[in-house]
Order: C-alpha cells, then structure tokens, then sequence
C-alpha cells in the first residue's frame, strides 16, 4: 500500500449514536424495499460490483466518505452486498437448505451448517441497511494480494467512518464463523440490535417461520448465538 497524504475524519462520537431513529421492527426482519423506501439510498454504481445495492441513506453516505477516502490511499473497497430483504435472504437459505450434500443429515444439522456463513432469514442484518459485504466472500482472498491489503486498510481505518468488522475471530463469541467481508455501520447498528434484544425481551418478536427449517430457529438459539453472535468490542 503506498503512502498517502490524506487525512481521515476524527472517529464518531459515540454519545451521539442513540439519537438515530427506529424503525418499525418489521424492517429489522427484513420486510423492507429499499428501492422504494425514501430511508434508502443507492450506492453508486463506481463502488459496486452490481447495481441495485442499497443502504440506510446514512450509512450509504458513510460508505461512500470511507470508499473515496481508501481509493486516496490506493485501496478499493467494493461492495458485493448491502441490505437484503426477508425474501432474498429466504432463496439464499432455502438454496443452501435443497444441496444434495445434506441427505440423510437431520433438519438440526443441515441449519447448523448453512448457519456457518449464512443467516435465517429475518436474523441477517443485511436486513438493516447498515452491512456491506466488501471485495469477496471467500476467506482465503484477504490472506494476501488485493484482499490482505482491503483489509488490513479497513481494520486500521473503517471506525473513523462508523464501520465495524463484527464476524471476527474470537473463541469467545458465538455464531457465524469469521467473515474478513462483512462490515457494519455501528452508529445505527448497535441501535438496530438494541431493538430486536428488547422486543425479544419484551415477547414481541414473531416466531421465526416462512422458511426451511424454520422450526430449529429457538433450539439453536438464534436470537443469543447468532443476531448477538458479534465482536464485542464494537457494542456500546
């Protein structure tokens, strides 16, 4: 990575984080159109391996100052992934779910699996509008080359933008294995995990349904383990 004269901005207050705004918990499960909802806003398409990737308009905004800042700096940050919906994040699990690799294996088992890298739908927070996969989604290409360099630049600057690496390598915490790729804007995020703790706390949130093997959600612990699954060192 060769060296740069630019400056990053000074990192968020996190004081200031609990003034954003909740939405109705059904957008947090993924009943969402982010093409349609004046929330969301675009990514531009210069950043983006495809169009049509949408985020919350604060976190795009976010995305967009941390992206033209890393491009300064000789890095490219490019979005695969922003905000899914409930039924775009149902066709990946219950494609996942149909794999012949998983006859003869128990329900308990093939989600277990999928779980690896995958969330049931209505758990993801690619549902929030605040998580953008970024160069590739497979472990091996942040060992070295283009990858090492995306990361090693997100790990060292991503908070002076409000982003946050949640799926880390850590013993201690539980759920999805280590995901180099995915990065959180924390500002709303925090706020957004908030909610779905205090509506499961409260007995508001929905039975998990409408999917593949929805029905091994509670047993494995989907709401502890795998929504709360994150880097801890990036709650409030």
């Amino acid at each position: 990575m060769e060296d740069s004269v630019h400056v990053a901005p000074a990192p968020f207050n996190q004081a200031a984080w609990t003034m954003a705004e909740l939405p109705p918990l059904e957008e947090l499960l993924g009943n969402v159109r982010p093409a349609e909802d004046s929330a969301f806003s675009e990514l531009p398409a210069r950043m983006c391996s495809r169009e049509g990737l949408y985020l919350r308009t604060e976190a795009r905004d976010a995305f967009v100052a941390m992206h033209d800042s890393a491009l300064a700096d000789g890095v490219r940050l490019t979005a695969l992934s922003a905000t899914r919906t409930f039924g775009h994040q149902r066709s990946i699990w219950n494609r996942k779910w149909a794999r012949p690799q998983y006859m003869g294996w128990s329900d308990f088992e093939k989600a277990q699996d999928i779980l690896l890298y995958s969330s049931m739908p209505g758990s993801s927070r690619h549902h929030w509008g605040t998580d953008v996969d970024i160069h590739s989604l497979e472990p091996s290409e942040f060992i070295q080359g283009d990858g090492a360099q995306v990361v090693a630049w997100l790990r060292k600057t991503a908070h002076h933008f409000g982003f946050a690496e949640v799926y880390i390598a850590d013993s201690g915490r539980t759920g999805y294995q280590p995901e180099a790729w995915h990065w959180s804007y924390m500002p709303l995020a925090n706020r957004f995990l908030g909610a779905i703790n205090d509506a499961r706390n409260e007995g508001q949130l929905p039975a998990w349904n409408g999917f593949e093997g929805a029905h091994t959600a509670d047993r494995l612990r989907i709401v502890e383990d795998y929504i709360n699954g994150v880097n801890p060192q990036v709650l409030p």
